[in-house]
């Protein structure tokens, strides 16, 4: 039996180049493993859905860095796929800095796909110092807090944005959260203040302390960490909104088969283990 004594003696380089190699080869090749969509995540999905072109804009706050980008930048381009394949208007944001960034970086990439007309089907508002102020402001009257937008345009001379005065104009907020400031922001200043329908994506150690809230309904919908972002993904290419690179399912794909040869290496270690002991 030199087989079950030599699963014991499997040298790491193995082990190793084995696990490296199905971590890369789904980044280049996709797989599609299939993914199971949480209730959460189909509630967030069910809200934009049951939108239309004549519906409130869509609110999307990015509050994160590049640090968050594997997990919630694929959550933002998904959500405005939906957006955009149903022609509901988006207003985009940030309470980072840095997330003005991601959003750019998520326009151009988007541009590829969509013909949309800035200011028509979506604006960037973009980032403005102090939380709590911003987010009570905008309660009251958003153009009071953000005259002009990301580019220097005044909100008024945007024809999508002059039907927009507050939060009641707004049909869904989503924020897509790495820390603070974030969803707890918008939860307690928008959601619990003004009512206004919040949704979530925040990365997977995080997603814990959302649960809660949706479950009391003052969330309507979470996307937890990369799996999220996978299972919205998943609901937008059934819809046939978009096709081609999903970033999130590829990254599932890659974490799913890299923890499954982890497995049976292990299996396999604890096979030979047990044999050498009892033929000892």
């Amino acid at each position: 039996m030199k087989i079950l004594e030599s699963l014991t003696k499997i040298p790491r380089r193995i082990i190793f180049l084995t696990i490296a190699l199905a971590v890369a080869i789904p980044l280049v090749l996709p797989i599609g493993i299939p993914v199971n969509v949480m209730p959460q995540s189909k509630k967030l999905f069910d809200a934009i859905e049951e939108l239309d072109s004549e519906s409130k804009p869509v609110l999307i706050s990015c509050d994160f860095d590049p640090q968050s980008l594997p997990e919630l930048y694929p959550m933002l381009l998904a959500i405005s796929r939906q957006c955009f394949s149903k022609n509901v208007k988006v207003i985009l944001m940030a309470l980072w800095p840095q997330g003005t960034g991601m959003v750019e970086m998520g326009l151009e990439e988007l541009s590829e796909e969509f013909t949309k007309e800035y200011g028509i089907d979506y604006a960037f508002l973009g980032y403005k110092f102090g939380v709590a102020a911003v987010l009570l402001g905008m309660g009251e009257d958003m153009k009071g807090v953000f005259p002009v937008d990301y580019y220097g345009t005044p909100l008024d001379s945007l024809p999508m944005m002059r039907s927009v005065t507050n939060y009641r104009d707004i049909s869904l907020i989503v924020t897509l959260s790495t820390g603070d400031p974030g969803w707890r922001q918008w939860l307690l200043f928008a959601q619990s203040r003004y009512g206004a329908r919040l949704g979530v994506g925040v990365t997977a150690v995080s997603a814990a302390d959302v649960y809660p809230y949706v479950e009391t309904g003052q969330v309507t919908g979470l996307l937890a960490g990369m799996k999220g972002a996978s299972e919205y993904e998943n609901l937008v290419q059934r819809k046939g909104y978009a096709q081609g690179v999903f970033r999130a399912s590829q990254g599932m794909d890659a974490q799913s088969l890299g923890h499954l040869l982890i497995m049976i290496f292990i299996i396999l270690g604890n096979i030979g283990y047990f044999y050498m002991r009892r033929k000892k």
